[in-house]
């Protein structure tokens, strides 16, 4: 696994197949301040507690906390910095590549995007079903010695999504948007645009050269971000721009004219501009508020 991708360092994932599926039985040992985190994973993240909370920020300036009985789930992508757990904290995480999780979920896809990317629904109650679901889950992802182990896991893995799903299908039934009666082809190409999005290295590019590689016209492009997700392709840019000053600002040393040329900025200055009408402050402002609270 890549350094990277460690959820908690220092911590190692009870069960790895094929580096697709990892099992974190207990984050009772994480390390607040960690020089690997706040880090973008290429994977997707649930994390259940089952007795205490725990305390985690989002995207660079979103916290969310969960409590007993309650599941975090984080994007592939998506910027996550832990930042507190109680001392009586049980809990576990189980991260999912981006392959395998589309594979698993086939159609149900689009239920998983829609929560992540348009209503950013990262926090749900388990209800009825958590007790029954992870008394199972220990003692599924703990069963190495199984001779079948890694289909129990694949079945176990797409029953447990799917549960999921349903819960964020009741979350959305009140939060309906334009984008429900988009076509299938007009969601495709708007989860093209966020795959293209993500692993751009200098995501700080016109519409048009995402529109370009994804074959259609800008105003398409615009009209399509618009109708499936209420915001702009720009907004979508700058958010993942910002996302990326976020973590290079927060676990790097990297100066910030350093952090300006990764990111595709001509100069420090247009850079320090940028971000402080996003942020509100400047860069350095930020690292140091960061560094000051954590």
């Amino acid at each position: 696994m890549a350094e990277n991708n460690r959820l908690i360092a220092g911590l190692e994932p009870r069960v790895v197949i094929e580096n697709e599926i990892m099992f974190f039985d207990s984050l009772k040992d994480v390390q607040i301040a960690s020089p690997e985190l706040p880090t973008k994973m290429e994977y997707n993240a649930i994390i259940h507690c089952r007795k205490g909370r725990v305390l985690l920020e989002l995207g660079g300036n979103q916290q969310f906390q969960i409590r007993a009985g309650q599941l975090l789930l984080v994007p592939a992508n998506k910027l996550m910095q832990p930042m507190m757990v109680s001392t009586d904290v049980d809990a576990g995480a189980l991260l999912v590549s981006e392959r395998l999780l589309k594979k698993v979920l086939g159609p149900q896809i689009d239920i998983w995007n829609r929560a992540m990317y348009l209503h950013e629904t990262y926090v749900i109650d388990t209800h009825r079903w958590s007790d029954a679901l992870h008394s199972q889950e220990r003692s599924v992802f703990l069963g190495g010695e199984l001779k079948l182990f890694r289909e129990f896991v694949l079945s176990f893995l797409r029953i447990y999504l799917l549960i999921i799903c349903e819960e964020l299908l009741r979350l959305q039934v009140d939060m309906k948007t334009d984008g429900d009666s988009m076509s299938d082809r007009e969601r495709s190409l708007f989860n093209q645009f966020l795959d293209l999005l993500h692993h751009e290295p200098q995501k700080r590019q016109q519409v048009n050269y995402y529109a370009e590689r994804l074959c259609i016209t800008p105003k398409y492009l615009s009209t399509l971000c618009r109708n499936v997700s209420g915001k702009s392709p720009m907004r979508w840019i700058t958010d993942s721009v910002m996302e990326d000053c976020y973590q290079l600002l927060h676990s790097t040393n990297l100066t910030v004219k350093e952090i300006s040329i990764r990111l595709g900025f001509p100069n420090s200055s247009f850079f320090g501009q940028y971000f402080r009408e996003q942020a509100g402050m400047t860069p350095l402002e930020y690292r140091n508020k960061y560094k000051n609270e954590f």
